[in-house]
């Protein structure tokens, strides 16, 4: 009775067409997507099952995954209709859109065909910059280090990191200035939006991204050169921009820490291999 069960469970899940099942990180943090087709060889009037595997190795959740396919004239199935998965896709967790498409039953010769699709989902990255100043009373007397530090990265296809231009932050008096450059870079196969809440990226929205930043803690004065929209020049490959600020007040350490956040949409376009479709012989 209880294999019964479980077999009527698994076929319920695939006639849904979309599957989320757990995955074990081997990869980078990254979100791997990967277009299959079970088969590139059918004769006219054939099926082919297509598939659209999102796997998620990032430290990170996505959201609104929603995937298409389209390129195939004649061909029957749920062509250009877009699939949607509304939840969360958590960190090492993948999800499966499913597609059953049949060929034209008319291939007078063999012709070659190829599946194209588009996936969106909303996703992020954010970092802790970690801002420590040092009284120059207290430096001799110690020696110790000062300067900027960041959390690691959380992944994805859209890095944030920081390159600072003081290697030693020593307080002279009690405000201590600082300066920093943000490097915000696309290292994905696809397009960043910065219409975070919709999947639907106006030519505007291309190429860029959402930046902010929060102070977790008070005693530093900040301002960065970009806020909001940021674009991601040639092509939307990378932004580069700097920050200054004061840590006020510094007696003998100050460590003081703020919060980077990037919210995008991205957009990937993927092609199967080539599907040969032959004519019926009688």
């Amino acid at each position: 009775m209880r294999k019964v069960a479980c077999f009527l469970l698994l076929a319920l899940i695939l006639l849904s067409g979309c599957v989320q099942v757990p995955i074990q990180r081997t990869e980078a943090k990254d979100v791997k997507i990967e277009l299959k087709v079970d088969t590139t060889n059918i004769q006219a009037g054939g099926k082919v099952g297509v598939s659209i595997i999102v796997e998620n190795y990032a430290d990170f959740e996505i959201r609104n995954i929603t995937a298409r396919i389209y390129g195939l004239p004649d061909w029957k199935g749920e062509l250009e209709k877009i699939k949607n998965y509304s939840g969360i896709l958590y960190p090492e967790t993948g999800f499966e859109f499913n597609w059953q498409l049949t060929a034209p039953s008319d291939v007078k010769y063999k012709k070659y065909y190829q599946v194209f699709a588009d996936v969106k989902y909303n996703a992020y990255n954010k970092k802790r910059v970690m801002i420590t100043g040092i009284s120059y009373d207290y430096y001799k007397r110690t020696g110790s280090g000062s300067g900027i530090t960041s959390s690691s990265s959380l992944g994805g296809p859209i890095e944030i990191d920081f390159v600072p231009y003081q290697s030693q932050l020593i307080a002279y008096e009690d405000k201590l200035p600082f300066k920093f450059a943000v490097v915000i870079s696309n290292k994905g196969r696809g397009k960043p939006c910065a219409d975070y809440f919709s999947l639907n990226c106006s030519k505007e929205k291309l190429n860029k991204v959402l930046f902010n930043f929060t102070k977790e803690t008070s005693g530093i004065e900040i301002t960065c050169e970009k806020k909001g929209e940021v674009n991601l020049i040639k092509a939307g490959s990378y932004a580069h921009f700097d920050c200054i600020g004061n840590l006020t007040n510094v007696k003998e350490v100050s460590t003081q820490i703020i919060e980077f956040l990037v919210n995008y949409t991205y957009m990937e376009t993927l092609t199967s291999p080539s599907i040969g479709v032959e004519p019926v012989l009688l």
